[in-house]
């Protein structure tokens, strides 16, 4: 039997009136969130930027609003009303941006609603895996199943690691721990023969940011089926240090890493190389107390990809015809996804932590940084004028924009010095350093 459940509204600039609607009272416990869960969507309403889209989940998929509709929504989320009714072709519909849903005021059928802002990031109902009914509570989950992506998985079997967020530890006999095995140590071992594995754990997606995230890829993977014709989808690895892993499962991509790879980066992005090429990632990985280096194995939505040339200064797509950049169009070592969807086109799906001795087989380990470090504790300006007689103007202007760059706060020294390293070579910088140490160039601190 239906009931009436009255509920007090906001609408326009203040407190509008007073409506009753019908509800079944199997809805009354899922009309209302948590403390918890409310504050989450308080924190996600302050933290947004300016709403680019709106969208609605109906009939089994997300689709945009009228642009009228738009338009009222916006207003109302920049006006900082968190509640709005809003009346069309007769009817009258209440959208809650903290509970993410649209409740027909005729019917009392609730929809989930969504947004994506202006910097690209998506915010999506935290447990509206497949929507399954269009009453199910946006909070309510079965005490005995966690939701993973677009599957239910029994708690009992999907245990979190306490060594890495929201991952279960998977052992040796484990299917998904045998196909990585193999991907990884087939790529790895040809240039660091004692290579082994000390755990693979699996990314779950429960966690409400987490699992707002893979929403978002997969959300993003229609949409770029849709423009694309194929969403052409990559698995990747990224190396970084122990926190940046944990960091990146807890809260997602936070920074770009390309400048670890000094003039060989192709743009300002997250770089993944191939599935093929660990190796090229684990150079990237920072080992952790124990000794261990950590790589995550992502999918990575890579759309219509350009070619991005070594030692660009790129940051987003050429034109609107491309979303990624790749080092090589046939051959791809290197997968490039601009800053602004770093959390909408890659989703982690293992973490991989391994140990070796680092030496790599035929391979010359170059001069370390911290070595040329010192040996060019020198005026800059000096060093500039210096290796400049011996430079094309092309060479120097790239110099000269990472100097800017690390005069601001950019990026560190150390991390300018690589890339001074590989514009000039170590063979110039070493003769150069030298003559200038033996004219009498003394150290300046500051450079």
């Amino acid at each position: 039997m239906d009931q009436s459940v009255t509920s007090e509204i906001t609408a326009g600039n203040g407190r509008a009136q007073v409506v009753a609607f019908p509800i079944q009272r199997s809805d009354l416990s899922s009309a209302f969130l948590s403390n918890e869960k409310l504050a989450r969507g308080f924190s996600n309403f302050e933290k947004s930027g300016v709403p680019s889209r709106f969208l609605l989940f109906s009939e089994g998929t997300w689709v945009d609003f009228a642009h009228k509709i738009f338009e009222e929504l916006k207003a109302g989320f920049l006006a900082g009303e968190t509640r709005l009714e809003i009346a069309e072709y007769e009817k009258s519909y209440i959208f809650d941006f903290l509970r993410m849903s649209m409740i027909d005021l005729n019917t009392g059928k609730r929809n989930s609603i969504a947004w994506i802002d202006v910097h690209g990031r998506c915010f999506f109902p935290v447990d509206e895996r497949e929507n399954r009914s269009e009453s199910l509570g946006l909070g309510i989950v079965k005490k005995d199943h966690i939701h993973c992506g677009k599957s239910l998985c029994d708690e009992n079997t999907e245990v979190s690691s306490n060594r890495w967020p929201d991952t279960k530890l998977l052992s040796d006999d484990d299917k998904f721990y045998k196909v990585v095995e193999k991907l990884f140590l087939s790529g790895i071992k040809k240039f660091i023969p004692d290579t082994i594995i000390t755990s693979i754990h699996k990314c779950l997606h429960s966690s409400f940011s987490a699992n707002s995230r893979l929403l978002s890829f997969q959300f993003q993977k229609r949409e770029t089926m849709e423009a694309r014709g194929n969403s052409n989808i990559k698995f990747g690895w990224y190396g970084s240090s122990a926190s940046n892993v944990s960091a990146i499962l807890f809260d997602g991509y936070r920074h770009p890493n390309g400048a670890q790879l000094g003039i060989s980066n192709h743009g300002f992005g997250i770089h993944l190389s191939s599935p093929y090429s660990p190796y090229d990632s684990a150079l990237l990985s920072e080992a952790d107390e124990n000794g261990e280096k950590h790589l995550l194995l992502c999918r990575v939505i890579m759309g219509k990809s350009e070619k991005v040339e070594a030692g660009s200064i790129q940051d987003h797509p050429s034109n609107e015809g491309f979303d990624t950049g790749v080092d090589d169009i046939m051959n791809p070592k290197w997968y490039v996804v601009w800053n602004t969807r770093m959390n909408t086109h890659i989703i982690p799906d293992f973490v991989v932590s391994f140990k070796s001795s680092g030496n790599s087989k035929g391979l010359r380990k170059p001069m370390g940084v911290q070595k040329l470090s010192s040996a060019t504790n020198l005026p800059f300006s000096k060093l500039f004028s210096e290796i400049g007689r011996c430079l094309p103007s092309s060479k120097m202007q790239a110099l000269e924009i990472f100097y800017n760059q690390y005069k601001v706060g950019r990026i560190s020294k150390e991390m300018f010095i690589r890339y001074m390293r590989s514009i000039a070579g170590d063979q110039l910088l070493t003769s150069t350093i030298r003559r200038l140490r033996d004219c009498g160039i003394r150290s300046i601190a500051g450079g």
